[in-house]
């Protein structure tokens, strides 16, 4: 959410978000309907329509705050360490794990998890940019290896959640990097 939002504003719109949450774990995106919404918030229909025009402009929205925050988190990480910024992306997640869980599950919105991974995808592209990544110095092309590594990002955060979260974090993010650095085959022993 945004700080420079009116109080009463931001309430409204934690309200909402709350309202969408619950019904998105307990029904499944398909079944919520504005009316569920602005009746688990206790808002009317003109409030839920001031800030959103559909079911499908809220989640959108709400993707779009989460992945922004995640981003910003992530980012100022990237500064202290490796491990602990992939840390910041897991702990978002365990924070947020309802959410996130419905939204890839099951009964979450159908190409949630794309969006999810081309928005991994995106940051991971701008990351190598900044760092000064040489396209010319790779064997495999980059788009290849992004789409690769964001793949096995998402897979690895869905079953992080499908699982219960069995790791910690910092452990998880380890996990993460190390399959990144040194593949799958590497960490089996293989």
């Amino acid at each position: 959410m945004t700080q420079n939002v009116d109080p009463r504003t931001r309430r409204t719109q934690l309200l909402i978000r709350d309202a969408f949450i619950e019904l998105l774990i307990e029904q499944g995106f398909d079944k919520i309907t504005v009316s569920a919404v602005t009746k688990r918030a206790n808002i009317n229909r003109a409030t839920f329509y001031r800030h959103y025009t559909d079911i499908n402009d809220l989640a959108s929205h709400l993707t779009d705050l989460l992945f922004g925050d995640v981003t910003t988190q992530f980012n100022a990480a990237l500064e202290s360490s490796e491990v602990e910024s992939w840390a910041v992306l897991f702990e978002h997640v365990a924070q947020f794990a309802p959410f996130y869980r419905a939204m890839i599950g099951q009964n979450g919105i159908p190409g949630f998890r794309d969006r999810v991974q081309e928005s991994v995808e995106k940051e991971m592209l701008k990351q190598l940019e900044m760092s000064g990544f040489v396209e010319e110095q790779v064997r495999i092309p980059i788009f290849l290896s992004v789409r690769y590594m964001a793949a096995a990002q998402v897979g690895f955060i869905q079953w992080w959640l499908e699982n219960d979260m069995p790791f910690r974090p910092l452990e998880a993010a380890s996990y993460l990097m190390n399959l990144h650095t040194h593949g799958g085959l590497w960490a089996l022993g293989i």
